[in-house]
């Protein structure tokens, strides 16, 4: 979240800022975006604070964070969707969160979450992907999905016919 204020050791607020990180992983080149605040560098031996020098700093939840989006890009590069292919592919044939979720036999908040948060699974991430790619495939769930009525199912075989 950009514009979120840390306070640093001096007691001065700062903001959180946000760089993208290369890295190789297991033979996989990531780029994704993390997040942190600058702050005094330490030297950890003596404990003495340089303040003529700022250097990144991770609160616990950046840590978390940095962490789901190292964990979603190298997914990513296996195979799975992007949180961005989804959203795209809802808006370009019109179709809750909610009912792509119950399409593919997911929770109903399933596909909210991994738009918002990245995708939890490589299995989950590549299912998804096939289907967003395979329109006759999603048809074909939509066609056996007995959770919604037969004028959505309609609806929803229309906008994906082409």
């Amino acid at each position: 979240m950009v514009g979120k204020k840390v306070l640093r050791r001096d007691n001065t607020p700062t903001n959180e800022l946000q760089g993208v990180v290369e890295k190789l992983i297991k033979g996989v080149q990531l780029s994704y975006t993390e997040v942190y605040y600058l702050d005094y560098e330490v030297d950890e031996h003596t404990g003495m604070v340089n303040t003529n020098k700022l250097v990144k700093h991770y609160t616990k939840d950046q840590t978390t964070r940095n962490l789901k989006a190292l964990k979603s890009a190298y997914l990513i590069a296996k195979g799975s969707v992007a949180p961005i292919e989804i959203i795209s592919f809802r808006k370009k044939y019109q179709i809750a969160a909610s009912v792509l979720s119950i399409i593919l036999g997911f929770s109903k908040n399933t596909i909210s979450n991994i738009e918002n948060e990245g995708v939890t699974s490589l299995p989950t991430g590549r299912f998804i992907k096939v289907c967003l790619e395979n329109t006759s495939l999603l048809s074909h769930y939509i066609e056996t999905c007995t959770s919604l009525e037969v004028e959505k199912k309609n609806e929803l075989l229309e906008k994906l016919a082409p």
